[in-house]
């Protein structure tokens, strides 16, 4: 069997107690222990097909949907680099004559990525996209993001009380932008991460009232009432490598900062750094300074829009440099000196392509170049 193909078959196995944790979670009307809307109308059939496809990842398994490797930047040769992180899934939720239908799940340790479409009645026009409006996504109801674990109860500690999330819903290009269908993609980001210790079989996704936003008034405008709140199965492989550090890359606000930890997925930067000093009595131009130290334009920003330069470059073993995306940060809420900076590769890279490169850190006025040649599989 075709080891790429193997990985994804492994990640995508549950054992019997999971499948049955997971129908009974989605059937039940509330969860013991933490209460929560039920969700609308899911069908006995989509459940069971859900278990299925997770199941019989091989039947099902043909690649990854060119709308994924579209938004990470992968070529459909490149599609390999991103099944180890992937899984297809059949979850579909109605309410109030329209569907949302997801489609396939997308993970490494700090991203998420679901894909799926949303359809309304025959005759209705979903014109989201246009010069005075745009799409703006779902709203979030009283739950939130919950995740579950295998037992099918929500994940306590840190990932529910102390974690910073970051969540979008992203409108594709499906080619007819005034139909009653929209092509959709939710993206989390976990600055914290998803750590292979935690047991996460699954997360729900608040989905209710899609709406729009006016460009030049910022009005919001309902698209649709209903409620599509679901929950979606999560691959269980990291498909990330990490490489641990203790070194000092600089000096901020006269603070000393090290380098604690670079991850690296096909998809995902993510830098850890640690100063010597917390910020206790810190200003506020002190904090913001330490929470964009890697983020170019928002760096230049707190020190009145100087011009803005790249504090964080990553080029691959021939010297080739891959453009990233700064998607927010988050401290350690468990330590205060640390803080995580996550970027999006605009282009997936393999770790093939990515050992032996270098990651470039601007701390300030200073410059390191960091060897990345000790990359290895998260555990």
């Amino acid at each position: 069997m075709d080891e790429n193909l193997r990985r994804v078959f492994d990640q995508a196995r549950p054992s019997p107690e999971q499948k049955e944790a997971m129908l009974r979670r989605l059937l039940e009307p509330e969860r013991k222990g933490k209460p929560m809307r039920k969700l609308k109308k899911l069908t006995v059939v989509a459940i069971a097909a859900a278990l299925m496809v997770i199941s019989c990842a091989a039947v099902v398994v043909t690649g990854i949907d060119q709308r994924l490797l579209d938004y990470f930047g992968a070529s459909p040769k490149q599609a390999e680099l991103l099944l180890p992180g992937a899984v297809p899934v059949d979850v579909t939720v109605e309410d109030n004559g329209a569907s949302l239908h997801i489609t396939q799940v997308l993970r490494d340790r700090y991203n998420i990525a679901v894909l799926g479409d949303f359809t309304a009645p025959e005759g209705t026009v979903l014109d989201v996209e246009g010069t005075e409006r745009s799409f703006a996504g779902f709203s979030l109801d009283d739950e939130g993001v919950l995740f579950f674990n295998s037992d099918g109860m929500p994940v306590g500690g840190e990932i529910a009380d102390g974690y910073a999330y970051t969540c979008r819903w992203r409108l594709l290009d499906d080619g007819n932008p005034k139909d009653n269908h929209l092509s959709l993609l939710f993206h989390l980001t976990v600055p914290e991460g998803l750590k292979g210790e935690l047991d996460i079989a699954s997360f729900r996704i608040a989905a209710e009232d899609p709406w729009m936003v006016e460009r030049y008034t910022g009005a919001v405008d309902l698209l649709y009432a209903g409620n599509w709140s679901l929950e979606v199965p999560l691959p269980q492989k990291d498909m990330g490598y990490t490489q641990k550090f203790d070194q000092n890359v600089g000096e901020l606000d006269g603070s000393a900062i090290r380098l604690k930890e670079v991850y690296l997925s096909p998809v995902t930067l993510m830098v850890t750094l640690e100063r010597e000093s917390d910020l206790t009595g810190a200003d506020a131009k002190t904090s913001m300074r330490w929470f964009f130290a890697l983020d170019g334009e928002h760096f230049a920003a707190t020190n009145g829009y100087e011009p803005a330069i790249d504090r964080t470059i990553l080029t691959d073993r021939d010297g080739n440099e891959i453009p990233l995306e700064c998607i927010g940060g988050s401290a350690n809420l468990a330590n205060l000196k640390q803080q995580y900076y996550p970027f999006r590769l605009a282009e997936a890279a393999s770790v093939e392509r990515l050992q032996g490169g270098t990651l470039t850190l601007k701390i300030e006025d200073g410059s390191v170049d960091i060897p990345l040649d000790g990359l290895v599989p998260v555990g």
